[in-house]
């Protein structure tokens, strides 16, 4: 006989369950969840602690965030990859981990289609051309002109060979014959302070990272990828605007798995990834890092990697960077 006494006894047992934060797929998960972050300490990925709190409260299980950088990305992505597609192993990469870093390195262990699953998109952004106030350059133009004028004897840094920031670099350079020294390094928070510390002379970075640099004067913003400006540096004009095409380039960072991870861990990952996205601090925090959230299911990210994987594979073949092995 169902009672009021009953129904309040299940509503609380319900509400205990919520609060204790017990998944509602079996079996999942039964110890902490690794996330692997095939980078450096800095830089975009490490956003995902915003996420990882919030699957935390919701499947009771902490997912515990690891930098693991090398080879651009590749140590950490194939330690994922060949993980037990069982949900307690997950990686925060960006495009430049699992699309660009298998263009660029003809052995490349990794193959974005056959070895994840994609999860979650959490969020975008462009790519900022950023240089050091001591250039005499306050345009692309300018600082064109500057390169070419002193050939050799400039550089510019990258959070890696092969990166986006390397490859959209590269495009720049081969595009405007400008002649200039490539110098890597193993994140992007290196680059940028490398940058602002006057060791660079020119880069690419995150609006993000680069946005207390600009205000402070540390460095100049000239152009920014993609087909907008950014809300966030309204001022910066996009190299659309400035004449050079082409450059519609962007990072995603999201959230994949091994292949074959059951598909209903996925989903409850994606949804309650696209929750997380909808809370005020976390919403507050994307735009204080001049991040778009990104809200796709698994299968739309899945699109939007093929597509990717098009535009990429043009800009590499155009560059003809590549990674000797």
């Amino acid at each position: 006989m169902v009672t009021r006494r009953s129904l309040v006894a299940a509503a609380l047992a319900a509400s205990a369950q919520a609060a204790f934060g017990q998944t509602p797929i079996d079996g999942w998960p039964t110890r902490p969840v690794r996330v692997i972050l095939p980078t450096g300490p800095g830089g975009p990925g490490e956003n995902f602690r915003l996420f990882g709190d919030h699957f935390k409260a919701v499947f009771g299980q902490s997912f515990v965030s690891e930098n693991m950088p090398g080879a651009s990305g590749a140590i950490g992505s194939v330690a994922v990859a060949r993980a037990a597609p069982d949900g307690h192993t997950l990686l925060m990469c960006s495009n430049s981990h699992v699309i660009l870093a298998p263009l660029v390195f003809p052995k490349s262990p990794i193959d974005p289609k056959r070895d994840f699953a994609p999860v979650a998109l959490l969020f975008t952004f462009p790519f900022l051309l950023l240089v050091h106030p001591s250039l005499p350059a306050n345009t692309l133009a300018e600082l064109v002109a500057y390169v070419k004028a002193h050939p050799g004897k400039l550089n510019y840094g990258s959070p890696g060979i092969g990166t986006g920031g390397h490859l959209v670099t590269e495009l720049l350079v081969k595009r405007t014959a400008m002649d200039a020294q490539h110098i890597p390094y193993q994140s992007t928070a290196q680059q940028v302070l490398a940058a602002a510390g006057g060791h660079l002379h020119f880069t690419f970075d995150t609006p993000g990272n680069a946005r207390g640099l600009v205000e402070s004067g540390k460095l100049r913003a000239l152009a920014v990828t993609g087909p907008r400006r950014t809300a966030f540096m309204p001022e910066v004009p996009t190299f659309e605007e400035l004449g050079h095409h082409g450059f519609d380039l962007f990072v995603w960072n999201g959230l994949m798995a091994p292949a074959g991870t059951p598909p209903a861990i996925i989903a409850a990952l994606n949804r309650e990834a696209l929750v997380c996205q909808q809370k005020p601090e976390v919403k507050a925090r994307m735009e204080q890092g001049s991040y778009e959230p990104g809200m796709l299911k698994p299968d739309a990210f899945a699109a939007l990697i093929d597509k990717d994987l098009q535009t990429w594979t043009s800009v590499v073949r155009e560059t003809g960077v590549q990674i000797k092995a």
